[in-house]
């Protein structure tokens, strides 16, 4: 009786061996199926493994060539139309007028000059700045008598401020200040 159940356990012992082969043999044929020590993600190429100091490594490899595999990656284009800002001004007069959101640079700078002259009150203006997908401020200070303009254009909003007083303070003009505030002509989507 204890032969058979030797034998028996013996027998078990092998089956359970040549398991244990089988399946780290597929375990093995999976990490370097792919050449990838590690996880690997078939969509991005991205292979992840532990590294000999235990931290996490992780490189890019070609994705594997594979027909069952689709990239189902779409590239959506959107056409967002650009808006355009100008400011325009009366050199003999000191007084401005601006425009926002025109579907063109021709369209803002004609509404800029159209604002600054008033019905011809106040012509000729000229204009000073434009913006295409960005903001406009004007800043002004006095430097030997005379008022002297500087414009801040930003592409984003929150900027165009600081940046037309940092150029009337760069150019040595006292009293600088914001006398157009801050306006944006940017593309809503």
């Amino acid at each position: 009786m204890f032969g058979q159940l030797f034998l028996y356990l013996q027998t078990k012992e092998k089956l359970m061996k040549k398991l244990l082969f089988i399946l780290l043999g597929l375990a093995s044929f999976n990490v370097y199926a792919n050449g990838c020590p590690g996880q690997f993600d078939p969509v991005s190429g991205i292979c992840r493994f532990q590294g000999n100091n235990g931290e996490m490594v992780q490189y890019n490899m070609a994705p594997p060539q594979s027909s069952n595999l689709q990239n189902n990656t779409k590239v959506i284009n959107i056409n967002v139309p650009s808006k355009y800002g100008a400011w325009a001004f009366n050199s003999k007069t000191g007084i401005a007028g601006g425009a926002l959101n025109m579907d063109s640079r021709a369209a803002a700078e004609k509404e800029a000059i159209k604002t600054c002259e008033q019905g011809g009150r106040n012509a000729p203006c000229v204009v000073g700045i434009w913006v295409r997908n960005g903001c406009i401020a004007v800043a002004q200070g006095k430097s030997g008598g005379k008022v002297k303009t500087f414009y801040g254009s930003e592409p984003s909003p929150g900027r165009a401020e600081p940046s037309a007083l940092r150029k009337c303070q760069a150019a040595g003009v006292a009293q600088c200040k914001i006398v157009a505030s801050e306006g944006c002509s940017i593309p809503q989507y």
